[in-house]
């Protein structure tokens, strides 16, 4: 078997930054990678999206020459098309004229399969090699495999894959599906491996598929650092390696990890990528792994709770990501409706008419102890946490709206029996000298910051007629570990752009709500309202 490696990091990678890698980073990752001896190389989409020329987001072919380096080729420079993503209607191609990319690859749902194949006819034609690319071939039975097969032989691209989309196959069918295909397709055409990481089995899989005997070439593709959307890829540094030790030395592996230093940790540092228990679920119930990621970013939810979720979204609608949907459900989910009447009334009986201190987990919370506790001994107000408990700071109650954050101080709650806990009707868990009150009611129809538990204990307490109020610790959300949370455990992560966004929506939001709030501390909800 004659094996090539195919790194997407540009394209697939992309995923994770928005494609911004930056025009000089694109050309050095480019040339990085032929020198390492890569054999093909993605250089990007070709889409009628194009951002800016700081992207690997391309609307032309002319566009992609710009970029590689004048000299004779080692490897070969393709792009790929996505149908009903990031298209780029093939009529618009220029004729391959050898100084651009030579191939194109060409990715396809099965109800655009008509479609791929008219485009692909287009694409060969006007001198391109092509490479189809089916998403999901897991859900395609054996009879629809090899339909699809003869259609590919007919067509006698340059290449045709497995996809891994949502990374659910293990070796056995990994495996069954390369002989069906083997068996049964066109010598003359490549057959890829496109896996990712959601099980661990990229790489394994990847192995298995170089052990097999036969004749035809196998592509594997592979990103540095296994750079892309959700749990990633194989890794281009580790299969080079593999092939390098196991096969036949032909790959400089230490270039591809200069890319890696050079260009991929500083975006690693920003940005999450990787294997995942979410992405582990997601791809053990056989799902889109988008809906891990958007259930993964509420931050609420234990991992029972995002199996639970997951397990419930109906078949039809696993393979294609449905926003509208997963927010259905995960609303849907939350919401365990109760009548919080009795309990609204009795906040109001216990506060009795005292000043309110709500107290958030933000660094400033420690950084400015001693004018928090100065309030507390003057004014002697009734001092409600926000998802987290400190005895520090004599508190009365303490509002729990996330269950994962519940799981955290669940056994901290119980042993302080003088403080009353208030608990929102998602929280499943029976707290002695609790109350509960309504999720739905007091969350917003942002859905960035749904059940913000700020804005929620905040509306709270608008319907126990409080008005006014001091706040602490409401420092705003970081963009990175450790920047704004006063407590390890509690740090969450989060790009800039959503951070930002946030932030903003919230302030928005508590302005709406038409309260008299004093902060304490420093606050990114005051900087520019001053609310």
């Amino acid at each position: 078997m004659s094996i090539k490696v195919l790194d997407c990091t540009l394209r697939d990678g992309g995923y994770i930054n928005d494609w911004r890698f930056g025009r000089k980073t694109i050309c050095s990752i480019l040339d990085k990678l032929e020198r390492a001896g890569i054999d093909i190389i993605e250089c990007g989409f070709l889409t009628g999206m194009v951002k800016d020329r700081e992207s690997s987001l391309f609307d032309s072919v002319g566009a992609i020459r710009e970029l590689l380096a004048k000299r004779q080729r080692i490897s070969m420079f393709v792009a790929m098309i996505a149908i009903g993503e990031k298209e780029l209607h093939p009529v618009l191609l220029e004729p391959c004229d050898g100084k651009s990319i030579e191939g194109i690859r060409l990715t396809f749902h099965k109800m655009e399969m008509e479609k791929a194949f008219e485009w692909a006819k287009i694409i060969m034609e006007k001198g391109y090699r092509v490479f189809m690319q089916p998403v999901g071939t897991v859900f395609y039975s054996d009879l629809e495999l090899l339909k699809l097969v003869e259609k590919i032989n007919r067509l006698n691209p340059y290449a045709f894959y497995i996809v891994d989309t949502l990374g659910s196959m293990y070796r056995n069918d990994v495996s069954h599906c390369f002989y069906l295909i083997d068996k049964n397709m066109n010598s003359g055409i490549h057959l890829g491996f496109h896996g990712h990481n959601n099980l661990q089995l990229a790489f394994s899989n990847a192995q298995v598929l170089g052990k097999i005997q036969t004749k035809r070439t196998l592509i594997l593709d592979a990103s540095v650092y296994g750079m892309g959307r959700g749990a990633g890829n194989l890794p281009t540094e580790l299969i080079t390696q593999y092939i390098n030790k196991n096969i036949v030395s032909r790959y400089d592996t230490t270039m591809v990890m200069d890319i890696y230093d050079d260009y991929i940790s500083a975006i690693r540092r920003q940005y999450d990528w990787g294997y995942s228990i979410p992405y582990h679920i997601a791809a053990s119930y056989v799902c889109h792994p988008n809906y891990a990621s958007y259930l993964m970013n509420k931050r609420t939810l234990t991992m029972k709770d995002i199996e639970e979720i997951i397990q419930s979204i109906p078949g039809e609608d696993k393979v294609l990501y449905d926003r509208t949907k997963i927010e259905r459900l995960y609303v849907q989910f939350q919401n365990r409706k109760i009548d919080d009447a009795k309990a609204v009334e009795e906040i109001r009986n216990r506060i009795g008419g005292r000043k309110i201190l709500l107290l958030a987990p933000g660094q400033s919370l420690q950084e400015e102890y001693e004018k928090i506790m100065e309030f507390i001994r003057r004014e002697h107000p009734y001092v409600i946490s926000v998802n987290f408990v400190d005895t520090a700071y004599r508190m009365d109650a303490c509002f729990v709206s996330n269950h994962k954050r519940m799981d955290i101080i669940e056994r901290e709650i119980r042993s302080m029996k003088d403080v009353l806990v208030i608990l929102t009707s998602n929280i499943p868990a029976k707290i002695e000298n609790s109350l509960r009150v309504d999720y739905k009611r007091y969350t917003n129809g942002d859905e960035l910051i749904l059940d913000n538990a700020g804005l929620m204990l905040l509306k709270l307490l608008k319907e126990c007629k409080v008005n006014e109020a001091a706040l602490a610790g409401f420092d705003g959300f970081g963009h990175r570990r450790g920047r704004h949370y006063y407590s390890p455990e509690l740090n969450l992560q989060t790009d800039a752009k959503t951070a930002a966004l946030r932030q903003e929506r919230i302030r928005k939001q508590i302005k709406e709500l038409q309260m008299e709030l004093h902060f304490l501390t420093r606050s990114a909800y005051e900087e520019k309202d001053h609310v």
